[in-house]
């Protein structure tokens, strides 16, 4: 036995097991609040918490290198809005403490994932996406079809509808996830997958690629949500930013795109569901236009809004502000007893009013860079190892930038997304 090798390759299997549970409860944790265990809705809402716990001590354990700028300075942000919350504040420590897990247990393992995942690891977890996309679009199928009424539509804790406000009747699915804003990040985190795989050379089945494929293209008009398109769509133009501009690159974009255009026909004219959820999702457009939000409004405007509006509301705010945890639906009812946006809709906005121009803004700045330096690292990368990085950037620096964290799904998926991102990013030094 090589010991030299022993020790620059460490076993992180224990790691790599608790990153698939997290992974795995993301998608399938609003499964369990509304259909297999709604008694426990409440609990189950920090049902990753514990494995978040359990990965960071492990990490520790085995001296994983993730302890860098970006975490010792949310931490000692985080840990002084909580202070000044519990202080001067709102004073209730368990809303104090709902907040501040965000950025203390699950934004570190954001950088855990990418030293502890080599190329094969990110590989995997896009064919079992593929696979479990099938899964997720025949549920959102029969979500769509049926009633609110319907076991299928039940909401968090076995009552209400998950369902949200549609068009011509008809709603937004939630699919396994809690509320429709994590069905939508789950689909723009599989359209990399789907991208990456017609591009790449990598293995991957034909037969299941072109099946997750058809799926992810009859799911997103049933969604009934324009961040869900405008987001795969965003996708593919970074998939065409990071591919390379050889012949053969250029031949397989040409094929991919053409695969693409032709399954999209063929559902158009052969498949009823999607026809009718293409006209549901054109009406939502439609009655958004009228509204003065179409689709290109509503997505890009929106984006911009999101970076522009928290700067108005940071120079109006206090230097500190005590309101950590409040800005979350789960703190706004331990507060005032009922699900409301207590700060702020908006996440950068939430993160602002949560904890005042010093803490937050210097949260937010943080976030900002952090999704930056990301982007000029995938970009600057040579062109054999660009693809999946900023393909990948496509998801990831929306999430890091505009996802609302203070929702479990929506947070769930930015720490899978710009984990997958990190350590896509640093495959080329560890092959090397």
């Amino acid at each position: 036995m090589d010991i030299t090798n022993e020790i620059a390759a460490p076993n992180y299997k224990s790691i790599k097991i608790a990153i698939w549970l997290y992974f795995l409860l993301w998608i399938f944790e609003g499964a369990l609040r509304k259909w297999i265990l709604p008694s426990l809705a409440t609990p189950l809402l920090v049902v990753r918490d514990p494995i978040a716990v359990y990965i960071i001590l492990r990490a520790f354990y085995l001296h994983v290198k993730f302890v860098n700028g970006y975490v010792v300075l949310s931490s000692i942000f985080t840990l002084l809005g909580l202070a000044v919350t519990l202080t001067f504040g709102h004073e209730n420590l368990f809303v104090g403490l709902y907040g501040a897990r965000i950025m203390l247990l699950h934004f570190p393992l954001i950088f855990i994932i990418g030293e502890v995942f080599k190329k094969e690891d990110i590989l995997k977890f896009g064919r079992v996406m593929l696979a479990i996309n099938i899964l997720v679009t025949l549920i959102v199928y029969f979500q769509f079809i049926s009633p609110q009424t319907a076991f299928i539509n039940i909401g968090v804790g076995g009552e209400g509808s998950a369902g949200f406000s549609g068009s011509m009747g008809y709603f937004r699915p939630s699919g396994t996830f809690s509320f429709t804003t994590g069905l939508s990040a789950y689909y723009i985190l599989v359209s990399v997958f789907v991208f990456y795989f017609w591009m790449s050379k990598e293995a991957c089945s034909k037969i299941l690629l072109i099946s997750s494929t058809i799926a992810l293209l009859i799911a997103l008009p049933l969604t009934v949500s324009r961040t869900s398109v405008g987001g795969v769509i965003l996708v593919g133009l970074f998939t065409f930013l990071g591919s390379s501009t050889s012949v053969k690159s250029i031949i397989r974009l040409a094929f991919t795109v053409v695969v693409i255009f032709v399954l999209f026909t063929v559902l158009q004219k052969t498949t009823t569901i999607f026809s009718l959820g293409t006209e549901v999702f054109m009406s939502r457009v439609e009655t958004a236009n009228t509204q003065g939000g179409g689709m290109k409004d509503s997505f890009f405007t929106r984006a911009i809004s999101g970076f522009t509006e928290p700067i108005v509301s940071l120079l109006k705010a206090p230097l500190f502000v005590g309101n950590l945890g409040m800005g979350t639906n789960a703190g706004a009812q331990m507060l005032v007893g009922k699900r409301d946006f207590l700060v702020s809709e908006g996440e950068l906005n939430r993160v602002g009013g949560e904890q005042g121009l010093i803490l937050g803004g210097g949260l937010i700045v943080l976030r900002l860079v952090l999704a930056i330096s990301l982007f000029l690292k995938s970009i600057k990368l040579p062109s054999v190892y660009k693809l999946l990085p900023v393909t990948f950037c496509g998801t990831a620096l929306f999430m890091i930038t505009q996802g609302q964290w203070a929702q479990p799904s929506m947070l769930g998926c930015a720490v899978v997304a710009t984990g997958l991102l990190v350590a896509s990013i640093n495959i080329k030094p560890k092959t090397e």
